[in-house]
């Protein structure tokens, strides 16, 4: 065990913090800048539904890659696998309009089918 602690310990120390932070993510295969500007839109007490294209991504699919990655990443949010549990949509890759349900507040990511589509206000506020 003492091995692998060091070996990471090497591996890992010369990295920034923001490296440091978006390294799980970079392992999954899914782009870390993505989840930081999801986190901009994110309030403690949140609800997050993941929206994510079918797709494949390696040895992973994409769905499993996002929600993995946003269930830590994203947190004090919390995932939910119920859209009525919900209070924001993270949307990767997916058009939130295909829900058919009605968003308060609703940020996109540039030209790209990433958004952040907030139903409610986060529990506790």
């Amino acid at each position: 065990m003492w091995g692998r602690i060091h070996h990471d310990y090497v591996a890992y120390r010369p990295y920034t913090a923001v490296e440091r932070r978006h390294a799980p993510l970079d392992g999954l295969g899914v782009n870390p800048d993505v989840f930081d500007w999801y986190a901009e839109y994110l309030a403690p007490g949140d609800r997050v539904y993941f929206q994510v294209l079918q797709s494949g991504l390696g040895t992973l699919d994409l769905p499993s890659a996002v929600t993995m990655g946003g269930s830590f990443y994203l947190l004090p949010a919390i995932a939910v696998n119920d859209l009525r549990k919900a209070t924001v949509v993270v949307s990767w890759l997916a058009d939130p309009g295909l829900l058919h349900i009605h968003f308060i507040t609703q940020k996109r990511l540039g030209l790209q089918l990433m958004f952040v589509s907030r139903i409610r206000a986060p529990e506790g506020t």
